[in-house]
């Protein structure tokens, strides 16, 4: 009996998505979330200037899931939003932890669907969140949104992102010009900074297209956005970025440099510890 009992178990985890497992780990309001951080660094010092956050989950039958591997098809649930809030909430507590320990960041992000962005209530339903965390640092509360914001309905988009100005929350869209993507929507759909695809980033020491990264990046600014850029793999494309004036840069899991310091995505702890790396 406890055989067959097994073996259905066993089949039943085979037909189970990732998305299944964070519908599960969200509803289950214990420890199968794990959140870590990749340092966004400043072009000129190097140092830390803001965090991205990620969401991990840790499954018994399938082991570590990333976000790489569920936020595509979550994003399109009810599910997708459910995480938005979990984000939200650990991206607020870590700027708590982080100006607890003297770090003086820009931002830390929350990853959250497009689909968010297009949802009456986009207001009430973040302003309840910091009411509950009983926080006051709006303007270190990011919202990184992917780049499929600029496919959404454009009116209603461009009214979610208008009511985060308004609470002075930051919007950030990732993967920007990845899979030649068009930039023009940004025009009507005013995010405070976009993060650069890693295929964009690594095209900026390019000789034979960094004018054409240059007028993309010149673009974007034009649009009063700040660039970010995600992916760097090298020193030298950081200098590049500094002369193209970036805001700052993620390293990717390949880079071969001293520009960074700890591992790419930390734990909360091994994140705030970088006070002491970089002085």
């Amino acid at each position: 009996m406890t055989d067959e009992k097994n073996t259905v178990n066993e089949e039943a985890a085979e037909n189970k998505s990732p998305v299944d497992y964070v519908d599960m780990a969200v509803h289950s309001g214990v420890a199968p979330l794990e959140t870590r951080y990749c340092g966004i660094y400043d072009c000129y010092s190097k140092s830390p200037v803001a965090y991205r956050s990620f969401t991990y989950i840790n499954s018994v039958l399938e082991g570590v899931i990333p976000p790489e591997k569920y936020c595509f098809a979550a994003d399109s649930t009810d599910t997708g939003i459910r995480l938005a809030k979990y984000n939200i909430i650990n991206a607020i507590n870590m700027i708590k932890r982080l100006e607890d320990a003297g770090r003086h960041i820009r931002f830390v992000t929350a990853r959250c669907p497009a689909l968010l962005a297009e949802r009456d209530g986009l207001y009430e339903f973040v302003q309840s969140l910091m009411k509950q965390c009983d926080f006051h640092e709006p303007e270190k509360l990011c919202l990184e949104f992917p780049q499929s914001l600029l496919y959404g309905e454009k009116e209603k988009v461009r009214i979610g992102i208008l009511n985060m100005k308004l609470l002075k929350v930051m919007t950030m869209m990732s993967g920007c010009g990845a899979d030649d993507c068009p930039i023009t929507p940004l025009m009507d759909i005013p995010v405070d900074s976009v993060l650069l695809s890693p295929e964009i980033t690594a095209l900026t020491d390019s000789r034979g297209r960094s004018s054409h990264i240059s007028s993309f990046i010149s673009f974007i600014k034009d649009m009063d956005i700040k660039v970010y850029a995600d992916g760097v793999n090298n020193d030298d494309q950081i200098t590049s970025l500094l002369r193209l004036d970036c805001s700052g840069y993620a390293p990717s899991s390949g880079y071969t440099g001293a520009a960074v310091h700890g591992r790419l995505r930390m734990t909360g702890e091994e994140a705030i510890s970088q006070k002491e790396e970089t002085d």
